[in-house]
């Protein structure tokens, strides 16, 4: 599985366009069901990937957002973004950058993530996820080592235990990048959903 980067916001697409039309440089934004919107930003522009983009968001829409980052399957991060002020921070792996860090995840609250809550909430689900205990035999290590085999299926697991409909999980896992390199399997796929080209984003379809 290759990286990706999306931005959650628990407002309708059509609430959110004007003001990711002046924040994002680059990128697209789809509905993510009726009440929440999805940002993929092109990373490979400067002040322009998720993290950067979450706190000018949230203080323009006056909503907590949820930015993710999903690296080469190995690592999630997930920043909570409230008024412009990071919140809360979440790290699966942080040990790959920094020997010193602890294994353990970091952040692994769930109340700091029930703001994105779509429907009923899993909390034991969503705690195992964050905890990176996954409860699923297939997302276990195949060597019986602790932990999720890829870091997509624990983003998978807080989405789904946060009420979120598989549909809308999987468009929290594309990506910029992927988006652009296969625009017709992308329209096949929304079948008619509306998607939104940002700033200097050619339009798809």
């Amino acid at each position: 599985m290759t990286t990706y980067g999306t931005i959650l916001i628990p407002v309708p697409l059509q609430q959110a366009t004007p003001v990711l039309r002046k924040v994002c440089a680059v990128g697209y934004a789809l509905p993510a069901g009726p009440t929440f919107s999805l940002v993929h930003p092109d990373r490979s522009v400067d002040d322009n990937d998720v993290f950067a983009l979450a706190g000018p968001i949230s203080a323009g829409l006056g909503v907590p957002v949820l930015a993710a980052f999903q690296y080469d399957g190995d690592r999630l991060e997930l920043e909570v973004w409230r008024d412009g002020v990071r919140a809360h921070r979440y790290d699966s792996w942080p040990k790959r950058d920094d020997r010193d860090a602890p294994d353990a995840p970091l952040g692994a609250d769930p109340a700091a993530f029930l703001d994105f809550a779509a429907g009923p909430v899993d909390g034991h689900r969503l705690a195992s996820a964050l905890a990176d205990t996954p409860i699923d035999e297939e997302d276990k290590d195949v060597d019986g080592d602790p932990g999720y085999v890829w870091a997509q299926a624990l983003h998978w697991d807080v989405l789904c235990a946060l009420g979120h409909p598989k549909q809308v999980i999987r468009r929290a896992q594309w990506d910029y990048f992927h988006m652009r390199g296969a625009p017709q399997a992308l329209a096949e796929v929304l079948d008619g959903t509306e998607l939104i080209a940002l700033g200097t984003a050619d339009r798809l379809f």
